[in-house]
């Protein structure tokens, strides 16, 4: 497939319906819907959000394949999915639509903010003071309505965890020193890294870096696991070939395991 946006993700989601429960969390700045799946009942709630930057849109390819080849779902359990977080940024990478807020030097195929051209994961209210001008984070913390509709999600749902797919690096981030650490943090990043091969990244330092993140604000205010997950290692594939290169790109292989191995990570 050699683009995945928002018309593939909704004819993928009529495929899946009165299979999985499918919802709308709310519209982005240009109307579109904000989806929700749910797989499972548990008590237990877990989240996986891709999608967030327009131009890593084969997170939201991989989050299909991956529900596609899913066996179960722990009966403890219940997995959330944002399947695609910024679909307005992502129909402005592929080219099907324009900014309502146009950057200098546009280029559609490494576009990565919202409509607003808002960096939707620098927009999160955590260290929100912290957050550099080059980030484009936004003039006021959770000023966009996609960022509202997560923190809401969330707010609602209480998850004991979360995942934010991301690509570029093949690696974990799973801790940052505004933080510090976060109990079993650790264990579910290197759960994962060994079955998928991911490498882990030390703890992030610098808050210019980790200010106004979805899966920072995640920790700071639920005090539990949140990981930010960079699916893709090889740095020469261009962001608008990652969905037509989606086997290697995403390793496969190997990171078809994600999801189940996620979800069978018992301590959270």
């Amino acid at each position: 497939m050699k683009n995945y946006g928002f018309s593939e993700l909704e004819k993928d989601l009529e495929k899946l319906r009165g299979k999985t429960e499918v919802s709308v969390i709310g519209r982005s700045a240009l109307g579109r819907e904000l989806f929700l799946l749910k797989i499972g009942s548990g008590r237990k709630k877990k989240l996986i959000l891709s999608s967030i930057h327009g131009r890593e849109q084969v997170t939201s390819l991989f989050v299909m394949k991956s529900i596609s080849q899913l066996e179960k779902v722990p009966e403890d359990t219940s997995l959330f999915i944002v399947p695609m977080a910024n679909p307005d940024g992502v129909e402005i990478s592929l080219g099907r639509d324009v900014p309502l807020v146009m950057p200098k030097d546009f280029k559609p195929c490494l576009f990565k903010n919202n409509a607003n051209n808002i960096n939707l994961n620098a927009n999160f209210p955590y260290c929100f003071e912290k957050v550099p001008k080059w980030r484009q984070g936004g003039e006021t913390p959770a000023c966009e309505k996609e960022t509202q509709a997560i923190i809401s999600l969330c707010e609602k749902e209480k998850f004991s965890s979360c995942l934010s797919l991301h690509v570029r690096g093949s690696c974990i981030f799973f801790r940052d020193w505004g933080n510090a650490q976060v109990e079993h943090d650790f264990a579910l990043a290197k759960s994962i890294s060994d079955k998928c091969g991911f490498d882990l990244v030390a703890p992030t330092k610098k808050a210019e870096d980790y200010s106004g993140g979805f899966e920072n604000w995640f920790r700071y205010r639920f005090c539990r696991p949140a990981l930010c997950i960079e699916l893709v290692k090889d740095e020469v594939i261009p962001y608008s070939e990652m969905c037509e290169d989606f086997f290697r790109a995403v390793n496969w292989d190997k990171t078809k395991n994600l999801f189940s191995t996620y979800l069978n990570f018992h301590k959270i």
